[in-house]
């Protein structure tokens, strides 16, 4: 038990949910940079997907958008729209960008298309984003991000689930029931929590997914335009020992922060 008025120094991360720049919201997403420079967290991670890349999508190979020329625009709008304001935002924050599915995509068309040019420096993503530049590590998934806790994107695992008790087994199977996981990649925001233990003596663990701020507007591929997305994203409070979670929904674009409206 923590003795009243102790100071306990907590680590605070914000989680960015899928992006899929430039297909994103604007105003969400610097309404989350705002909060950054607000509350100066020590550690910002990007869950995945924060750039759309359709030119190099399987979906695009053969068709016309194959041969457009707006990937490097879309690469520049990932520097200028995100990584340049978040680190003015928040200078002193160790950030992450988690390898999304999205993301993985210039890499993958390599891969199956000119793997010879895979090789090349220019053309890795720490060259192309100029990450190097803004202090960005961009890795693989699972990720220590936490205490006891994991990102990854969601891809990694193969698959959708149908619910998000179905996610959280999925990743207690494959990576380990005693962790806490945060992850994006559907789109829908939730936290689910349990417990792990017996005669009394149990151990609290929990599963978020940080949902997106891809504008619904944009998902032409789905029929209708019929999502079910909220917009969101997420707060972890570490003491060294347990992390806290919040998942933070936005309702028309406006959420509460520290008893903060944005």
């Amino acid at each position: 038990m923590i003795p009243s008025g102790m100071i306990v120094d907590m680590k605070t991360t914000i989680v960015v949910p899928d992006v899929q720049m430039p297909y994103d919201d604007p105003t969400a997403l610097r309404k989350i940079i705002q909060v950054a420079r607000d509350i100066q967290p020590d550690a910002v991670v990007q869950i995945g997907d924060l750039i759309d890349m359709p030119q190099v999508s399987r979906w695009s190979k053969g068709g016309a958008s194959e041969y457009t020329t707006t990937l490097q625009g879309h690469i520049n709008d990932v520097k200028e729209r995100f990584f340049s304001p978040l680190r003015e935002a928040a200078p002193k924050a160790a950030i992450t960008w988690i390898s999304g599915n999205h993301d993985e995509r210039i890499t993958d068309y390599l891969s199956k298309y000119g793997y010879p040019l895979k090789a090349l420096d220019a053309l890795s993503m720490d060259s192309l984003f100029d990450l190097k530049s803004y202090g960005v590590d961009y890795v693989k998934g699972p990720h220590q991000i936490g205490s006891n806790t994991y990102a990854i994107h969601g891809h990694e695992s193969g698959g959708y689930c149908a619910s998000a008790s179905a996610w959280d087994t999925k990743f207690a199977k494959r990576y380990g029931s005693e962790f806490n996981y945060v992850f994006g990649h559907t789109h829908s925001p939730w936290l689910i929590s349990g417990a792990r233990g017996f005669g009394g003596n149990v151990k609290p663990r929990w599963t978020m997914n940080v949902g997106s701020v891809m504008d619904p507007a944009n998902a032409t591929y789905v029929k209708d335009l019929a999502v079910n997305w909220t917009m969101s994203f997420g707060l972890l409070r570490d003491n060294g020992k347990e992390v806290w979670p919040e998942l933070v929904l936005m309702n028309r674009k406006q959420f509460w922060i520290n008893g903060k409206k944005y």
